[in-house]
């Protein structure tokens, strides 16, 4: 059951688990909501951590203002959303572009942010993607919003997935279809200008990894990021593609926890 919260001048809609705990924000990518983390939510609460998976503006439940949006207003609400849960500390998740905005809000938390981790992103996309997005904006505005969830599908998910597993390519078609085609478009082209602002001033420690199957945000990618940080470390998920959150659920989790079980919880 979604909780709501007051950030930025918006509400933002949030699901949490397992209070007592490190606090960790966990947010979705291009599309997406807090329920593609349902796993890793209660897969970390159960390992002792809070954990908060977030929608952000213009997605799933929170709420959806005219656009432009961009990176750095994404990065507002969530800081704005851990004051308003009056969160000292928090660790930082992110998938996709949600990997590019939580290193944003990690620049300005300093040292509230004791650990992030950042799946499938990039320091910056390359100008091929760039123009898809904004390609999948006019899609959008044309109404043809399962045209780009079969299409995010095709990257999101291995071919063994679509051989094997086509109630979960339907999942995510309808998830991307579900959109608020507006708000896509408007997320879409942010997405599309985005780029990590200051790696090199993260000094918290920092995991990026991804899929071993990522065509978007590939193992080579989280390479990059790691590099760029300071305490920096990249890793892969065996068999998952850029959603392998929900197709490699418990290999993404297994990550995830032994990752911040070991640097965030001194």
């Amino acid at each position: 059951m979604a909780q709501r919260a007051e950030s930025n001048g918006i509400e933002l809609a949030y699901e949490r688990s397992g209070e007592g705990g490190l606090p960790v924000v966990l947010v979705h990518g291009l599309g997406g909501r807090r329920e593609v983390w349902s796993a890793q939510r209660e897969g970390l609460a159960g390992a002792g951590f809070d954990a908060i998976a977030i929608d952000m503006r213009g997605h799933g439940d929170s709420a959806r203002p005219a656009g432009p949006y961009s990176v750095e207003l994404w990065a507002a609400d969530l800081v704005g959303l851990l004051d308003a849960l009056e969160l000292e500390r928090a660790a930082l998740i992110g998938h996709s572009i949600g990997c590019t905005v939580v290193e944003h809000a990690a620049l300005e938390l300093g040292e509230r942010c004791p650990a992030l981790a950042m799946l499938g992103g990039a320091l910056g996309f390359g100008e091929a993607f760039r123009a898809t997005l904004r390609e999948r904006a006019e899609l959008a505005r044309a109404g043809r919003m399962r045209e780009i969830g079969e299409a995010v599908a095709g990257t999101g998910l291995t071919e063994r997935a679509h051989a094997e597993r086509p109630e979960l390519v339907s999942s995510v078609v309808d998830l991307i279809a579900s959109n608020d085609p507006e708000c896509y478009a408007a997320s879409a082209l942010a997405t599309a200008e985005a780029s990590m602002r200051d790696p090199g001033r993260l000094s918290a420690p920092a995991l990026a990894f991804a899929g071993s199957e990522d065509p978007v945000g590939p193992p080579r990618a989280a390479e990059e990021i790691a590099a760029a940080m300071p305490s920096g470390e990249s890793a892969v998920v065996e068999g998952g593609a850029h959603m392998c959150m929900i197709e490699a659920s418990e290999r993404t989790t297994t990550v995830l926890r032994e990752f911040l079980q070991r640097t965030a919880t001194g």
